[in-house]
Order: structure tokens, then C-alpha cells, then sequence
């Protein structure tokens, strides 16, 4: 490989960090900035009801603020089966200064033990660690109002609802959601910038060891796969024609298989899941192609040494060609199988979003963190021939420890940190995320998603390099 190539490439290299830098800053957008919390105060079970609210009688609580943007206060109330009649208004109150006040009509808003939601017109800032008032009145006529639902047995200590000129100990039913700022967000471009000077420093240093004669290892395997690139080529045209041999729909197969997949799924579990699961077509669609993807590689990969061994006995080939070609083989799958995804989307009304160009990011990572495990296996195999029984166990259970077909808020409580150690929880959660929600998760997830592709990936290559050199007596 020539220094004008190896230079061109390093150049489009940090041109790429440059631009995706950039871009990702305007497509995350308030995710960005901001951490979605939902019901930061879980509501309380109501053991109790204040008294009704009639004219002259209001009921308040002062609360701490444990969100940095109040977007929502949910309250629980229940007309007693009374017949409800006049208006309802909740206030949130600093001082003396309301922030904001929201009128309900009883007989339309306010069903029997409803739930009834403040939602100012932009989110309440500033008042986070302060203590605010919520605050409820009504001119409703004696047996014509409503009552809030309270809880006197559970409440914190200390808490008090006033309600009229009486001091009752309790806590009103209600929760507030909103967003807390991302600390690291004020300093993204300050955070990126040291991040491309160390990658502008990796790369000159790399090249100026490589123009000295000194290769490392992001050169070698450079230089490698250059040199070997009409190999690689060649040993994935010949995994699509093994594949497809004698098949009369070919490559049209890539198209269908996540598609019947999906629809089978979707027959036997939609009863079960899609009422509480947005978009459960594209949902469970989702899951099925990155899944498959994952499974395809790891199993080709599986095999990519142990069943090339006169080529590799015979011929000094850089080993870790042959699971990079079975990688390669299955991301062009992948390729392909993301078409019907799209497609189906569109037909079933998901709007696609420019914050979906971030699913790319998320399948890069599932690309190299099946391609760690790809190496890892691959060099198993060679001296245990059990494993690829043991895999075929295996991946069954990672794929029904995977929310693919089911939502991971059905996992119980204490059991859902075994489904945030699942890898792949990750990266198909977050395809989701961007797909049919049409907004970016928040950093930490892309931190994540990385930190698990690069683990697998250090990890895959240091056993495979390791145990190369051993492969030849055992083949």
C-alpha cells in the first residue's frame, strides 16, 4: 500500500469524525440536552380521599421539585359517584406567584378515579431542589364535586395536605414527569473537539511510523486488508452463491425471510403485546432483522476458520480474513434485509425522521459487536468442535432474553437488570428508538452501544490473536 492511499485514507477518516461530530449534534437535538423522567415521584396507593371540593374549600401541598422541567403533574380523582357538575382548577404555585393554572370541566374531564394531568404550555424551569405548592380549588355545589385521592398510611414523614383551614397528614395522589439537563451536553463540542485532536494525533503518529518503517497495528490490519481485498470479495461472493445455490428466489430470500419471520410473530404474540407496544409490526420487524443479522454472523463466523482449513494450511493468509468475510457477508445481508424494514414503515404510517440516520450508528455497533464475537468463536471452534452445538443452545436463549417479540417493561422489577446486560437489549432498543419514535436516545446510550461493539471486538481479537498460531495443529 502506497503513503498517498494509506494518507487518503487517515484523511477521510477524520473528515468522517468532522462530519458525523457535527451532524449528530443537530440530529440528537433535545435528547441531547435533556433526560426524559417519567413520574419522578411514583404515585402512592390511595388508602383515603380528602374532603369534597365545593366553593371555599382548597386543597394544597407544598412539594420539592426533583426535576429540572416540570412538562407534567398528574393528580388522581374520584367523584365518589357523585353527579359532578362545575369546573376544576389546579395551580402550581411558588409563593404567591402562580406558574400555571389549568380550568377542567367535572362532567367531561374528570371520569371516576381519573387521573388528570397539568401540562403547561412549555415545561417549568429554574425550580428544581425549591419547594412549590400544588395547589386545587373548585366552585363545584355541595355533592356536585370531586375529591383528590390521598394516602395517610405510606406518606413520607413529615407531609401535610391542607385542605380548607385544617392540616391533615398525608400525601396526595400525584407524580410529576418532566426532564432533567444533561450535564455533559454543555460541554459536547469542547468533549469532541479533544476527541478528534486525539484521533488527529493517532493517525500522524500511525502514518509517520508507517513512513519510518514501524507498522502498528491500525496500519497492518489497514495494509491487510488492502492487499487481501480481491480475496475477501471473493470469499463473500462465494457465501452468497453458496447460500443462494439452486434457490429459485435468490437473493429475494434476504427480503423474505425477516418478513415471514415477522408475520409468523406477529400472529401468535400481537394478542399478547401489540396493545402495549407502539407500532408492534415495525416493533417486532425491527428486533427480527437485527437479530437474524446477529445470529447469521456469529454461526457463519462460527465455522469461517475450521471450514477453510486446506486454504489456511496451505497458503500464509492473515486469519482474521475469513470471519471478516463471513461479517461482511451478512452485514450486505443485513443490507438488504433493512429494505422491507423501511418499506413496511412507510406502509404502516411511520414517519421517517432525519433522526433515523442515526440507526446507522447503532447497527455499526452491532456490525463490530458481532464481529467480536464472530472472532471469539471462531477460535473456540478450532479446538473445541462441541461449540457449535453449545452456540446453537445459546443463541436460542440470548434470543428469548432479547425483547424482540415482547416489551421489556413486562420483565419484573428485580429481574430487569439482566435484560440492561444484555448487549443486544441495547442496540435493537435503540434502532427502535430512532425508527419509530423519530428522536435520538440520550448520550449515554450511544456511550453504551459503543463501549459493548469495542469490549467484544478487544475482546474476539485478543483470544483469536492469541490462539492463532496454534490453528494449524489442530485443523
Amino acid at each position: 500500500m502506497t503513503k498517498e492511499k494509506l494518507r487518503k485514507i487517515f484523511l477521510l477518516t477524520f473528515i468522517f469524525y468532522t462530519v458525523f461530530a457535527v451532524s449528530f449534534y443537530f440530529l440528537a437535538g433535545d435528547q441531547l440536552k435533556y433526560r426524559k423522567v417519567e413520574e419522578s415521584n411514583s404515585i402512592v396507593e390511595a388508602d383515603a380521599v380528602t374532603r369534597e371540593l365545593t366553593r371555599g374549600i382548597i386543597v394544597s401541598q407544598d412539594f420539592v421539585v426533583p426535576v429540572d422541567n416540570i412538562e407534567s403533574v398528574s393528580i388522581v380523582f374520584t367523584k365518589l359517584y357523585r353527579e359532578g357538575k362545575g369546573d376544576l382548577i389546579v395551580c402550581l404555585v411558588d409563593g404567591t406567584n402562580v406558574l400555571y393554572s389549568q380550568e377542567y370541566d367535572i362532567a367531561k374531564d374528570v371520569p371516576e378515579q381519573h387521573r388528570l394531568y397539568l401540562t403547561p404550555k412549555t415545561p417549568i424551569s429554574g425550580y428544581k431542589g425549591h419547594e412549590l405548592t400544588l395547589r386545587i380549588l373548585s366552585h363545584a355545589k355541595a355533592n356536585e364535586g370531586v375529591s383528590v385521592m390521598m394516602n395517610k398510611q405510606n406518606a413520607p414523614e413529615g407531609s401535610m395536605i391542607k385542605v380548607g383551614s385544617e392540616m391533615v397528614e398525608g400525601t396526595l395522589c400525584f407524580s410529576v414527569s418532566g426532564s432533567d439537563v444533561i450535564a455533559i451536553s454543555q460541554y459536547y463540542w469542547a468533549i469532541m473537539g479533544v476527541l478528534g485532536a486525539l484521533l488527529a494525533v493517532l493517525l500522524i503518529l500511525s502514518y509517520n511510523s508507517y513512513l519510518h518503517g514501524k507498522y502498528n497495528y491500525i496500519v497492518i490490519a489497514i495494509a491487510a486488508i488492502y492487499r487481501y481485498q480481491f480475496l475477501i470479495s471473493q470469499l463473500v461472493i462465494r457465501d452468497f452463491k453458496t447460500k443462494y445455490k439452486r434457490s429459485i428466489l435468490g437473493v429475494f430470500w434476504s427480503f423474505l425471510n425477516p418478513l415471514m419471520t415477522m408475520t409468523v410473530q406477529f400472529l401468535v404474540f400481537s394478542t399478547f403485546f401489540s396493545s402495549d407496544t407502539r407500532n408492534y409490526p415495525i416493533y417486532l420487524l425491527c428486533g427480527v432483522v437485527c437479530f437474524s443479522f446477529f445470529n447469521e454472523c456469529t454461526t457463519m463466523c462460527l465455522t469461517s476458520i475450521s471450514g477453510n482449513a486446506r486454504l489456511i494450511t496451505k497458503v500464509y493468509i492473515p486469519k482474521y480474513i475469513f470471519p471478516l468475510s463471513r461479517t461482511i457477508s451478512s452485514s450486505t445481508n443485513l443490507a438488504i434485509s433493512l429494505v422491507p424494514l423501511v418499506l413496511a414503515s412507510l406502509i404502516l404510517g411511520v414517519s421517517i425522521r432525519p433522526q433515523a440516520i442515526l440507526f446507522f450508528y447503532f447497527i455499526a455497533c452491532l456490525i463490530i459487536f458481532s464481529f467480536g464475537i464472530g472472532l471469539f468463536l471462531s477460535a473456540l471452534m478450532v479446538f473445541f468442535r462441541d461449540i457449535q452445538f453449545l452456540w446453537t443452545v445459546l443463541i436460542q436463549i440470548w434470543m428469548y432474553a432479547t425483547p424482540i417479540f415482547y416489551p421489556a417493561e413486562i420483565v419484573p422489577d428485580k429481574y430487569r437488570f439482566v435484560i440492561r446486560l444484555n448487549p443486544l437489549y441495547h442496540f435493537i432498543g435503540n434502532c427502535r428508538t430512532v425508527l419509530i419514535n423519530g428522536i435520538s436516545p440520550e448520550p449515554r446510550a450511544y456511550v453504551f452501544c459503543l463501549l459493548f461493539a469495542l469490549l467484544s471486538l478487544f475482546i474476539g481479537a485478543f483470544t483469536f490473536k492469541k490462539t492463532q498460531d496454534k490453528f494449524s495443529l489442530y485443523l
